[in-house]
């Protein structure tokens, strides 16, 4: 065979530790039986070092011009666009180290402190979004002038800059992750930036200084979303979770059905970084010898790179299955076969999946309902925020200085946390938030009870009429926190369950 058709042959194989895109391998590196993709294109740097230059000034012209017009929404967009900037930044960080190759000590190489930047900076972000809230909160108690002049001035600078980002790293999105999630935060800076233009151009017209704050916590929710999710990437890759893009399933019935291949198990898929995705398995195929596997494992390659962007995969042949030959390792279940998050029959793995595909019907309801009293609670809470105010005062338990602040922030609180689970939006976080909130009330609650305070409770609305809070409100209240709890095992533990699919490799003579 010449060298031509071996490199014919073996150049769909994935890149080793590399880029998915732009790869090149010399013959002398296909002998060795890897392949490394080539070094990025100096370009590639070049646009994110000019995206990160430009994302500098840009929040920075505009939190002078938001301490001159005295706009708390221009500020809040410059927090945001200085956010991108981090992110930018950790891109640019990544694409440096992404060039250096593999060492003895890290035989990975080094990318994954992109993960780590990543998780720093939604900590920073948490911490300016807390920021900018508080101060639009005040500024909802105490509104001040706005110079709409300025805010579009400074605005129409970010409209700029931002789509001038968004222009310099379309090229390289396509084809790089990185680049492709700092190309999505410029596109969000730029809607952001429109927004507050429109902000700007309403103020000259109309004194609506009230929308000036508003704005400012619809952009603190987007950047807290974003954050959210940057979070659980960060998290999942660090975990070595199995990738959002990738369903095991999939990939083990794809090789299942692949020619020359009897059977496929003990699969594992991990990131080594956001650009790299690594996966291994036991593919079982007739007894040959070893060199005949070699052009298998090349198609085999070529498919996972290209159908499932797996550019890291590592094969071990086998003539029969080991183990128990299920999807998961028992390694990785601890020694215990048949794990639940494995596929599995309702019959012979003593789970009635028709009895967990009910509890599916039981949870949406549930979580409707909760979403409904927490919209109902918050209704009234934020019609008259002094007299939520003085309820909150009546428990004595917060400093007289936060009473005011947590009067503010929990009706709309209350008020997401309702809209978020009755969409469906951002469920698991609204669980856990409400699971939290009800913890903190019913604990209230009791705490008062024990002190002999007779006080409102405040829950549903801020009328001092009617009867005190007491062992009714506490047991009404429990209910409300049996019903999150249940959303919370549901959403985290029963409904990957509901999911269950049949084994591909067992045979339907083998079902008891």
């Amino acid at each position: 065979m010449t060298e031509e058709k071996v490199k014919e042959e073996i150049d769909p194989q994935s890149v080793c530790c590399g880029n998915i895109g732009d790869q090149k391998e010399t013959v002398d590196d296909m002998h060795t039986g890897h392949l490394h993709g080539s070094v990025p294109e100096d370009s590639e740097g070049k646009r994110l070092l000019a995206t990160l230059v430009l994302n500098f000034f840009i929040p920075v012209a505009q939190v002078i011009g938001g301490m001159l017009a005295n706009s708390m929404a221009l500020i809040s967009d410059a927090v945001h666009n200085f956010s991108d900037f981090t992110a930018v930044l950790i891109s640019y960080i990544a694409f440096r180290i992404g060039r250096k190759g593999a060492t003895i000590s890290n035989t990975f190489g080094y990318r994954r402190a992109e993960i780590l930047a990543a998780l720093i900076n939604v900590f920073l972000l948490t911490g300016a979004s807390g920021i900018i809230l508080y101060h639009a909160f005040h500024r909802f108690l105490n509104p001040q002038t706005v110079n709409g002049l300025t805010v579009i001035i400074l605005a129409g600078v970010g409209v700029i800059g931002n789509g001038l980002s968004a222009l310099l790293l379309h090229r390289d999105a396509a084809h790089s992750l990185n680049v492709r999630g700092a190309f999505l935060h410029m596109l969000g800076d730029l809607f952001t930036s429109v927004a507050v233009l429109i902000n700007g151009i309403l103020l000259l017209f109309y004194p609506w200084y009230w929308l000036d704050p508003l704005l400012s916590i619809f952009i603190a929710v987007f950047i807290l979303k974003n954050g959210w999710g940057l979070f659980k990437e960060s998290t999942l890759v660090l975990m070595n979770g199995t990738p959002v893009h990738l369903r095991l399933e999939q990939v083990r019935n794809f090789l299942c059905d692949f020619p020359g291949v009897l059977g496929v198990h003990y699969l594992h898929a991990w990131q080594i970084s956001s650009m790299s995705t690594a996966f291994s398995c036991h593919v079982v195929v007739p007894d040959q010898p070893v060199s005949d596997t070699e052009a298998l494992a090349g198609r085999i390659r070529n498919e996972l790179l290209h159908r499932f962007q797996i550019d890291h995969p590592v094969l071990q042949f086998e003539t029969e299955n080991c183990g128990k030959g299920t999807l998961l390792c028992e390694m990785a279940c601890n020694g215990i076969a048949g794990h639940l998050s494995e596929p599995i029959h309702s019959d012979d793995s003593g789970i009635d999946v028709r009895k967990m595909r009910l509890q599916s019907y039981i949870f949406h309801p549930l979580r409707i309902f909760l979403g409904a009293v927490f919209l109902f609670a918050c209704y009234d809470k934020i019609l008259h925020p002094q007299a939520f105010a003085q309820a909150v005062y009546n428990y004595q338990i917060l400093p007289d200085v936060t009473v005011n602040l947590s009067a503010l922030i929990l009706p709309w609180m209350e008020l997401l946390l309702g809209v978020c689970l009755i969409t469906g939006f951002w469920l698991p976080g609204a669980i856990l938030m409400s699971v939290g909130l009800l913890t903190i009330f019913i604990g209230t609650l009791m705490f008062n009870q024990i002190r002999g305070l007779d006080i409102y409770c405040g829950c549903f609305s801020t009328e001092t009429t009617g009867s005190p809070a007491g062992l009714w409100t506490v047991i009404r209240d429990l209910f409300f926190f049996l019903v999150a709890i249940y959303l919370m095992v549901f959403e985290f533990y029963l409904k990957p369950l509901t999911g269950v699919i049949i084994d591909p490799n067992k045979k339907e003579s083998d079902a008891v």
